[in-house]
């Protein structure tokens, strides 16, 4: 790849990324908001100035780390890693307030790929989040499964 079709490909990826974000809108403060205790729940943790990364605390009080963001991919067009993770929470618990998170898939959008809800016939239903580019979308969806089955040892998704 040239230097300039590399430079379009970024530019493109970029902007598909910023428009991926902008379609999951939230009207929800993006500030960490981890759940109470006793309670469930998605935040982005930002604790002990670590990576941002997408957190579940379950039923039991413990918390797994699903997500940590680490690209600065879209970072020229505001999508930082502390953005994309704040904004990724707050989609992965909208999506399981709502009890979409059952079945997850991928797809392709805007020539990207996407991890989603799904419906039971397997079409997304929203995007949760776009892969940075080269990331497998199927070794990334099978990580994801096995975060949300609570499979001991699944190392957090490196985003």
């Amino acid at each position: 790849m040239t230097v300039k079709q590399r430079s379009l490909h970024q530019g493109l990826t970029s902007a598909v990324l910023a428009l991926s974000w902008l379609a999951m809108g939230s009207t929800t403060s993006l500030a960490d908001n981890r759940p109470a205790q006793g309670k469930i729940g998605f935040w982005c943790d930002t604790s002990d100035d670590k990576l941002p990364i997408t957190a579940y605390q379950n039923a039991a009080g413990g918390v797994e780390n699903w997500i940590e963001w680490r690209s600065t991919n879209a970072s020229d067009l505001g999508f930082d890693p502390l953005t994309r993770c704040q904004q990724v929470s707050q989609q992965f618990e909208t999506q399981r307030r709502a009890g979409r998170l059952k079945y997850l898939t991928h797809a392709k959008r805007n020539g990207l790929n996407v991890i989603c809800p799904a419906k039971a016939e397997g079409e997304c239903n929203g995007i949760l989040f776009t892969l940075n580019p080269g990331q497998d979308p199927v070794k990334v969806l099978s990580q994801l499964l096995a975060l949300r089955e609570g499979t001991k040892g699944t190392p957090p998704i490196r985003m």
